[in-house]
């Protein structure tokens, strides 16, 4: 059940932070935070850093339905599977993440993003929460990988 909870909290609040966005600027329009970050509205057809945002109604699609198949193997291991607490945060932690981004180009055919960081003439890729979620996931995920080798090659007799 807290799975199911956690999943449910992350993707809310992707999708309000989306909402609220779109709600108070205009595609292209900036608000500044602070001297490294803005939000900027910005519509991505692609995928991560607008990779393959020229696939027109076909690459919607098919980024649809392959989102979709992780989503549901991911949804499978995360209720299946007897998983380590760190790996099933970040499991759930990619999942919200997909699902966040599945909703937006589904219903619109596109990703909203807005989180832009930047330093001098140096501008970071424009993003958004189930962007973060699904990176801040992978990270734990391969940490506890490295956490779970460590531990294990520690066990051993030489």
């Amino acid at each position: 059940m807290n799975k199911v909870i956690f999943l449910i909290f992350l993707v809310i609040a992707d999708q309000l932070s989306k909402y609220f966005i779109v709600k108070n600027l205009s595609i292209g329009e900036s608000f500044n935070i602070f001297s490294f970050l803005d939000l900027y509205l910005i519509l991505n057809t692609g995928i991560a850093f607008s990779f393959f945002d020229d696939g027109g109604v076909y690459g919607r699609w098919i980024l649809v339905t392959l989102v979709l198949l992780v989503c549901v193997y991911l949804t499978y291991i995360l209720f299946t599977e007897k998983l380590r607490k760190y790996e099933s945060v970040a499991l759930l932690m990619i999942l919200s993440g997909g699902i966040g981004n599945l909703i937006d180009r589904t219903l619109w055919g596109h990703v909203i993003d807005f989180i832009h960081f930047y330093y001098l003439n140096y501008s970071f890729y424009i993003f958004n929460f189930a962007d973060t979620f699904i990176t801040i996931g992978v990270m734990i995920y391969i940490l506890d990988l490295l956490m779970v080798k460590l531990n294990s090659d520690g066990n051993k007799a030489s």
